[in-house]
Formats: C-alpha cells, structure tokens, sequence
C-alpha cells in the first residue's frame, strides 16, 4: 500500500497544532485547555507513534514561549510520550484485529476511542498532581474544571475517527493515488480540530459574557445596596435612634441564627436583613417617628406600613425577594396578631421571627420619645414573658442564652455601628481580583 510521504502531513498537522496551543483558553490561573490533543490524534493516526510524539513535543515548545527552558523542555516531553503511548496503542490495536481495510468502522472507531481515552487518562494523570503541587488545586476541583470540555473532545474526535477511516479506506484500495490526493485527505481530517479551537473559543467567550454579568450583576446589587443604607442614614438624621437600632439588631440577629445552627446563607441574611428591615420608614413623616406617646389611628397605620414599604423597595432587585419577604414580615408574631399579614407559627419565615425578637429587645433596650429604656433584665423577663404568643419560644430561649454569653455593654446594643456593620456584610465585599498569570509561572495543569 502506498503511503503519503511523512513530511508533507507532518507539515499540515503541526501548523493546526500550533494554532490550537496558541488558541488555548485558560480554566484557571496555570492551567489550560487546547484543541491540540485532536491534533495530535491525527498525526498518530496517519503518521504513526513518532509522528505523535515528534508533532506533540514541537508544537508544546511553540507554545510555551513564556517557559524556562527546562520547564518547556520537560513538559513537551510529557506531552510527547502521552501523544506517542496513545498512538502506539491505537496502530497495535488495530494490528491485533486484523487488516483495517477488513474491519467495520464501529470497530476502528471504538479502537480510537479507546485511545483516546488513554490519551486523556495519562494526561490527567500526569499533569493534574502538578496543579496540586504547585498550585495547591484539588485534584477534584481540577477535574470539575475541566470536564465541561470533554464533551467537545469526543465529539470531535469521532468525526475525525470517520475521516481517518475514509482516509485509510482509500489509499487501500487506490495504491496508486497522487501524492497530492493523499494530502489534500489528510487536510480533511484536519476541519475537525479547526471545528474543535472554534467551539473551545465560543465556549470561553460564553464562559466569559457570563461572567461577566455575574459581576455586573454583584455590583448592581453593590450600589443598590449603597443607596438603601444612604436612605436608613437619611432615616436616622430625622429619628436618632435607627441606624443604631438596626445595627444592634444585626448583631444580635447573626448570633441567635448562628446558635441555632443555621446555615451560612441564613446567617447573612438576617444580618442583611436587620441593617435594613426599617428602610419603610423613610416615608414616615417627622412627627410621627418623633411622637411622645403611643401612636393611634392613622398615625401607626403609617407605622405599620413600613413594613410594606420596605418590601416594595427591596423587591425591585430580583436577587433580593427573599430579603424582602423577611423585610415585610418581621413585625409578624407567633400567635397570629402581627401585621402586615397575619401569619401564624412557623409560616412565618424563620428569619423574620428572629429579628422581630431582636427588634422588640432593642426598642424595650433604648430611650424612646414615649418612655425611658427598660433595664436588661426587665427586658429579658419581657421577652421571656411572650415567648409562645409574641414571639417564638426556640428563638427567645437562643436569644436569651446568647444574652448570657456576654456582657452588659453587648446585651444593651451599646457596641454597634452602623457603618461598621454595613462595611462588614457578606453583600458588600469586593469582588475578587481577575486572576492574573505569573511570568513564567504558567504551564499548564493539563494538555487536553
């Protein structure tokens, strides 16, 4: 059988696998993915196992420009063994079947597929402990990072396993084909691992946008945030109690969630929550946040519809509707008698229940236009006192153990601040930095 001479192919299927190692996409900070493993496939294919190893060994050195010389030097030559050790297998396999002019295309396809996945096996294997050495990367991590790119390496690869069954279909029965026909075929074989770096490079630019939104969106979320505390500052310029109150509720919130066992997300959240389950305040009028008695009539109906209002300014950010339902139902009590709705028992969200005995503590704990501060322990009995019917029994018996645990400046609200806490919630951090490569410092955890 004639073979098409080893060169020209060479030539061919080392320029894609340059392309594809320089139009590698980085998964992680170190660590890349490439179309080159198809590549490479190939050249075992049509050019045996030294084509493979030749071809993975000259394109990792063009691509790895940044690298010492000994770093580039040893991972060409892992990448090389892993091209020629899967080459090698695939032309023995096919051997010990029998002629491939003689065998069924399924079976040569799961012949390449095997090998394939050899390829795979030994590149994760020798290249996914140096991420964790070096990089201090989960081996599973690593592995989650790279599977959604899998899918596209086997689905290209059986397209190229047809093509290469083609290619071999026909110079078996044409012997005496042109040179130039043989290599015009394998420049054939070649579209897939062009179709392979297009469908890597969409995936990233995809991978990218959405990113990017997610980041978009924390910012939004940021300023959104910003103005709601612009606007409880606002609130405590016209009652000088607020911006306190509410800290000290988030204290005291985050505590009693904490003590109950609650999850991290259950913690932030009623932390957030406290810092603004009073934002519906702000359409109050003066006189009736200042009033020296006990609101009647119209006037505590404006009170009571801070909660709504709350809700409704909260809401407007689709990511915060569970911030919002707590908001609008912290003055809810266990037994029914609550506003705004009337809720009873546990249908009231747990977080809700908290803060409202977080809320009714600090108001019994403050001077108030209409009466004096009540001492701790004549608060404490008067929480104690509603448990079951006020409030719910389990969180007034954490409260009041989390009461216990510190001392009288902590169980009067005295420490908080209101800035500090804001600053300090989970919503407000910055965003991590975009990661940046290190000169000479990235090779890659794998060369898929």
């Amino acid at each position: 059988m004639a073979r098409l001479s080893f060169w020209p192919a060479f030539a061919l299927l080392l320029c894609v696998a340059v392309l594809a190692e320089r139009h590698s996409i980085g998964v992680a900070q170190g660590a890349q993915v490439s179309a080159s493993f198809l590549a490479y496939f190939l050249g075992g294919a049509v050019l045996g196992p030294l084509g493979a190893f030749l071809l993975a060994v000259i394109a990792q050195v063009a691509g790895l420009g940044r690298q010492s010389l000994q770093q580039a030097a040893c991972f060409s030559a892992a990448v090389g063994l892993i091209a020629g050790l899967s080459a090698y297998l695939y032309g023995l396999l096919l051997g010990l079947l029998g002629n491939v002019g003689e065998l069924s295309p399924l079976t040569v396809a799961g012949v390449g597929l095997l090998a394939g996945v050899l390829y795979q096996f030994l590149n994760f294997v020798l290249f996914m402990p140096v991420g964790w050495l070096r990089r201090g990367v989960r081996l599973v991590e690593q592995w989650r990072l790279f599977l959604p790119f899998l899918p596209f390496h086997f689905f290209f690869l059986a397209i190229s396993l047809g093509l290469i069954y083609i290619y071999r279909m026909y110079v078996s029965s044409n012997p005496e084909s042109s040179e130039l026909y043989r290599t015009l075929l394998v420049a054939l074989c070649l579209l897939p691992v062009l179709g392979l770096i297009y469908a890597f490079r969409a995936y990233a630019h995809q991978r990218e946008l959405a990113q990017n939104n997610a980041r978009l969106a924390l910012r939004n979320e940021r300023l959104f945030l910003q103005a709601i505390k612009s606007q409880v500052m606002a609130l405590d310029v016209k009652d000088d109690y607020t911006a306190r109150h509410s800290a000290a509720v988030a204290r005291w919130a985050t505590d009693i969630a904490q003590r109950m066992g609650l999850g991290a997300q259950e913690q932030n959240l009623a932390h957030l929550a406290s810092l603004v389950h009073d934002v519906g305040k702000i359409g109050v009028p003066d006189e009736v946040l200042n009033y020296p008695g006990r609101l009647q009539g119209e006037a505590w109906s404006l009170i009571e519809a801070h909660c709504h209002n709350g809700y409704k300014i909260l809401k407007t950010i689709d990511q915060f509707q569970e911030l919002a339902d707590v908001v609008l139902y912290h003055h809810e009590r266990y037994d029914g008698n609550g506003y705004p709705v009337g809720l009873v028992g546990e249908r009231i969200p747990l977080v809700s229940r908290i803060i409202c005995v977080a809320d009714a503590y600090s108001a019994m704990v403050s001077d108030r236009p209409y009466r004096k501060a009540l001492s701790v322990e004549a608060a404490k009995e008067e929480v104690r006192r509603h448990a079951g019917t006020q409030f719910d029994p389990v969180v007034v018996e954490n409260f009041l153990a989390v009461l216990e645990e510190h001392d009288l400046a902590y169980q009067r609200g005295e420490p908080a601040d209101f800035d500090l806490e804001f600053s300090s919630d989970r919503f407000l951090r910055e965003l991590p930095p975009e990661p940046v490569a290190e000169e000479g410092q990235g090779v890659p955890a794998t060369a898929s």
